[in-house]
């Protein structure tokens, strides 16, 4: 046997005895609260000012105007019936598929923080190595029970087939499989591109015995199938995208350092893992192409040719401000030369280049010079943020046309790896860089879910305009045209036009909240926000509803309102991709907020779960109505009836009160208890739910 082959033997046995070890370290597990088994809700429908609303382990007021039912699936803390393996928080981005005729498989990672919050226990991968922080957990759910899942009075435990983690072997940022430690493995957000391990400050450090690495704050994330987009459309492979989020310098300059001269400043290693995982081989590989500047949500697009991929990179540029928007352009089979990957290329890379990550170019919105007066820009200046103040300019014009367009960077391959400064990060700043005629359109790099068009004839998506609120549109009209023209290399520049949706001011958006949404204390309802403002405020998970009576985006801010964080639907005309009744949205839910009544009084869903009254936070949504739709004949539509637009064409059949969906939420309030017994950080929850807008606003 050879030693690479011997190593993986004994790393497999070691997975096995730290499972027995898990399942042990949980009692047995017999007396912790398993998947599913948890009834009561975190979200509410207004204030829990009855104490009948006030019950540990109970749900609070449940009574949801433009939700018709809503039920959880899973609860951060609770643990596998069958391993004793714990869900661990804060959930995040998430998805759905089947893995096979008669199972839904849910995904989701966790946004954890490692010693900036509190280690989760350690996910093993096959090679040994262990990390803390984020995890991506999966849950099988049987097919059937979960079709009828809101309209019975059922648990979701009933349900659950299984857990497990979405994958067990990862590759870093120079291309190679992560070892442990004491192989001389190394993870991209201590490294210097020479491969030297940046030790964090001694606060900061890991417990060595719990995790070698950690995942920094997985956030949003996209599960694309192939051809989603039609034959030969999109990606290649069944695929999960996702991105460790926030820059970490303080996790090396914490606290007293034995000599302060060795400080570190994180812009000289390698920055922050853009991934994306081979789902059917459970593998999961950085592909610095994509940036190292950190996302919180890589989505993919329409790219209207079959030899590129699209994907919107929305995210936050390693903290460094301000930043352009971005989209990435990737070719596929190529390498990062431009030269054809063969079938003798390792699988690493026949998997990246078939999918384009290997060959691409960021690219970032640059509008013309002469056109900056009509959005209120009267100086042109790349040190201000430009599109904030444009969000905020209620004078503003509407539509602008764009460019999309590439700085001088592209990624040189895994044998010239660079450190996270010298990739695009400063260069749409950079008076030499700006494009003839055009400045890049900067702003705060907080820009959170982006929102893809499902429809096949457009190259459209919204994004949530995090720092100030509100909503701008993109569509790239003659991307077809332009992609063709390229002729298979990559584009100088993409047309684009831009709408402002929804502007960042007050009076933009008030929430019909019915007679519920009351905030806490009873002073006004969540009509509007914690202060009074009619405007959508930090707002964070986006997703959207194509259906077959209308279009609308599901919006949830992330804004620290002490009152609770806020869920609504937004109903669209796609003509004019602006609300459908102006400045009028739809109040789903409220969750958290440091001053509930019902973490004041030690109340969660999770039952002994009390940590101390928090924030929480909504944090996306994801449909399950093809994969749960039935034929007249009563029977599911097949795994190939589901393939290429199978999902969105069954799914687009539906009412928008008929979609069957699912969301998360944080709350970080359910934190003790057997969350922490179990080392799963910050509490949470995943739902299902279905909408009840009025007939009127569709």
């Amino acid at each position: 046997m050879t030693k690479p082959a011997l190593l993986r033997q004994l790393s497999l046995a070691a997975a096995l005895l730290a499972t027995t070890a898990l399942t042990a370290n949980a009692d047995g597990h017999a007396g912790l609260v398993k998947i599913g088994e948890t009834t009561a809700l975190v979200a509410e429908a207004s204030t829990a000012n009855d104490p009948a609303n006030i019950s540990d382990g109970a749900s609070a007021d449940t009574d949801f105007p433009f939700i018709s039912a809503m039920k959880p699936l899973a609860t951060v803390g609770e643990v596998d019936a069958e391993t004793g393996q714990a869900l661990t928080g804060w959930p995040d981005g998430h998805a759905a598929w089947l893995v096979d005729e008669d199972t839904v498989q849910i995904a989701y990672q966790s946004e954890s923080y490692a010693t900036m919050s509190s280690e989760t226990y350690g996910w093993e991968m096959t090679s040994g190595v262990k990390f803390t922080g984020s995890h991506v957990h999966t849950i099988n759910y049987d097919r059937a029970g979960m079709a009828g899942f809101l309209t019975n009075d059922s648990a979701a435990s009933d349900m659950v087939k299984g857990s497990g983690h979405l994958f067990s072997t990862i590759y870093n940022v120079f291309g190679d499989e992560v070892l442990p430690k004491s192989e001389g493995g190394v993870w991209g957000n201590q490294v210097l591109p020479d491969g030297t391990l940046v030790d964090f400050a001694p606060k900061m450090i890991l417990d060595a015995d719990n995790a070698d690495f950690f995942f920094q704050s997985f956030c949003g994330a996209f599960y694309e199938q192939p051809h989603r987009w039609g034959a030969g459309l999109g990606m290649e492979d069944n695929v999960y995208l996702m991105a460790e989020e926030w820059k970490i310098a303080s996790m090396f300059n914490e606290g007293d350092r034995d000599n302060p001269d060795m400080v570190w400043e994180a812009n000289d290693g390698m920055g922050l893992a853009s991934v994306v995982v081979d789902i059917a081989n459970e593998t999961a590989y950085t592909a610095p192409a994509l940036g190292q500047t950190g996302y919180e949500k890589i989505m993919p697009v329409n790219p209207q040719n079959e030899n590129y991929v699209v994907m919107v990179m929305s995210g936050y540029n390693h903290d460094e401000e301000p930043g352009a928007l971005k989209i990435y352009v990737g070719v596929k089979g190529l390498d990062a030369a431009g030269n054809p990957v063969g079938a003798d290329a390792s699988e690493r890379d026949q998997f990246l280049a078939r999918n384009g990550m290997l060959h691409g170019k960021l690219y970032g919105m640059a509008v013309a010079n002469e056109d900056y007066a009509a959005l209120g820009i009267d100086t042109i200046d790349t040190a201000e943020k430009m599109l904030d103040a444009y969000m905020e300019n209620p004078s503003a014009a509407e539509n602008f046309a764009a460019k999309f367009v590439p700085t001088s960077y592209q990624w040189g391959g895994w044998d010239a790896p660079v450190a996270v400064k010298d990739t695009e990060m400063f260069k749409w700043g950079m008076a030499e860089e700006q494009p003839e005629g055009h400045t890049y359109f900067v702003g705060d790099t907080k820009v959170e879910h982006p929102m893809v068009d499902p429809r096949e004839e457009h190259t459209r998506w919204v994004y949530n305009m995090t720092n100030k609120g509100g909503l701008l549109t993109i569509t790239l009209p003659e991307l077809a045209a332009e992609l063709d023209a390229a002729g298979g290399a990559l584009p100088e520049m993409l047309s684009a036009d831009v709408i402002r949706s929804v502007a960042a001011v007050d009076g933009a958006m008030t929430l019909e909240v019915a007679d519920k949404g009351v905030k806490h204390g009873g002073e006004g309802t969540h009509a509007t926000w914690e202060d009074g403002r009619a405007q959508i405020v930090a707002p964070d998970g986006g997703y959207w509803i194509q259906a077959a009576d209308g279009d609308a985006l599901i919006i949830d801010e992330d804004s620290g309102n002490d009152l609770g964080e806020r869920k609504m639907a937004v109903v669209m005309n796609t003509d004019t991709m602006k609300p459908n009744e102006m400045a009028k949205g739809y109040f789903l839910a409220m969750a958290g907020g440091g001053m509930s009544p019902r973490a004041e009084a030690g109340a969660t869903a999770l039952a002994g779960a009390i940590d101390q009254p928090r924030t929480s936070e909504f944090s996306g949504t994801w449909s399950l109505t093809a994969l749960l739709a039935t034929k007249e004949d009563g029977s599911f539509y097949t795994m190939d009836e589901l393939s290429g637009t199978g999902i969105q064409d069954i799914a687009g059949t539906y009412s928008m009160n008929d979609q069957m969906l699912m969301g998360v939420v944080q709350h970080r309030t359910a934190s003790g208890g057997q969350v922490a017994d179990v080392k799963a950080d910050r509490g949470g929850q995943i739902f299902m739910f279905q909408l009840n807008l009025p007939e009127a606003a569709m």
